[in-house]
């Protein structure tokens, strides 16, 4: 893309924040590869999944910045986003598919296919990122950025949703998908081979990392019902803390209440790492790291479908997805639970992705 073009694009499409008062420009030079990702599913069989773009020096924002470079949607159902060096690669769910971007101008560089239920992406080396697939019995798909395509696979459990790393292990969730689960798959990076799988909670669905890099586990708990969909039992929801050294579970805590299935489904830290935040049906929980209790204190009360944290400065971005067929709202508090402004974005919001200098 020319650089006059690229600016233009900028100029043309810089909102702010209600509640900023900024008014710094976009640094040309970085383009957008530094910055706040919002990852907007769009509405189901719709097409019209997007990402929005904050620049956290100033706070603008734009939105569907895929769209207003490429003149398309990413596809139908933008599940998540992540960096890979200079590489974006946008996750699209019902479109089986994974969008490359490259980060400065966010041009598409090509579309990865053969995965039929992509959902995380984590780049784990150069030009080789992790895929998570599967609605039920599930692969790891490896990816080659380089040739764009899928390289090998590596079965996990049910369902695999999100993954992060700890030193030389992938820790990869099997929510169960359309059936159950109960484990995490521990990956060897180097040998690209499942070296543990380790049992947890029932469902686990996110994961979050530490400063002490041991891994924290969200899990759901699990309801079983009968041919009329009514409740024949339920197990609790549970955070749990895996030891990253032993890879054994440290602390378990049970946590929200019966009869809130679909909750808790988020995990996140905050403080640079100090800090567990969960999110269930009141709102946003928050945990110490180290020596941790369950309060049952909600930091942010509200009904939400996405929670983050920005790494440096604190702030916890939350979203609402609101009817899930027009534009949803990101908010941002501050860390000790006040808000500090909030945007309008894309449709669905599940959440935002990180990448600063």
């Amino acid at each position: 893309m020319k650089k006059s073009i690229f600016l233009s694009l900028l100029a043309g499409l810089l909102l702010s924040f209600t509640a900023c008062n900024k008014t710094d420009e976009k640094p040309e030079d970085t383009g957008f590869l530094y910055g706040a990702y919002v990852i907007n599913e769009g509405s189901f069989m719709n097409n019209n999944g997007s990402i929005s773009y904050i620049d956290l020096d100033s706070s603008y924002i734009i939105n569907n910045l895929f769209y207003s470079v490429n003149g398309r949607t990413p596809g139908d159902v933008v599940q998540s986003f992540t960096v890979a060096g200079d590489k974006g690669l946008i996750v699209v769910n019902n479109s089986a598919k994974v969008e490359v971007v490259e980060m400065k101008t966010f041009v598409s560089l090509g579309v990865i296919t053969g995965c039929n239920y992509p959902r995380y992406a984590l780049s784990v080396a150069e030009n080789k990122a992790y895929l998570t697939n599967g609605s039920l019995a599930g692969n790891v798909y490896i990816l080659d950025l380089a040739a764009m395509t899928i390289a090998d696979s590596i079965a996990v459990g049910y369902g695999p949703e999100n993954l992060v790393r700890s030193g030389d292990h992938v820790f990869v969730a099997n929510s169960g998908g359309w059936s159950y689960d109960s484990t995490v798959s521990v990956i060897d990076v180097q040998s690209d081979k499942v070296v543990k799988t380790i049992i947890t909670g029932d469902n686990p669905v996110d994961l979050a990392v530490d400063h002490n890099d041991d891994v924290w586990v969200l899990c759901k708990g699990k309801v079983v019902y009968d041919q009329n969909w009514n409740i024949v039992s339920e197990t609790d929801s549970r955070l749990q803390k895996i030891d990253h050294n032993t890879l054994e579970v440290t602390e378990d805590f049970v946590i929200g209440q019966k009869g809130d299935y679909f909750n808790p489904q988020r995990l996140t830290v905050s403080s640079q790492g100090r800090i567990v935040l969960y999110l269930e049906h009141a709102g946003v929980f928050a945990v110490l790291a180290d020596n941790p209790s369950i309060s049952g204190n909600v930091l942010i009360g509200g009904n939400f479908y996405g929670l983050d944290a920005d790494p440096t400065s604190g702030l916890i971005y939350v979203t609402d997805a609101r009817d899930f067929s027009s534009a949803g709202v990101l908010y941002r508090y501050r860390p000790d639970g006040f808000l500090q402004d909030s945007v309008s974005v894309g449709i669905a919001p599940n959440g935002v992705y990180f990448n600063e200098k």
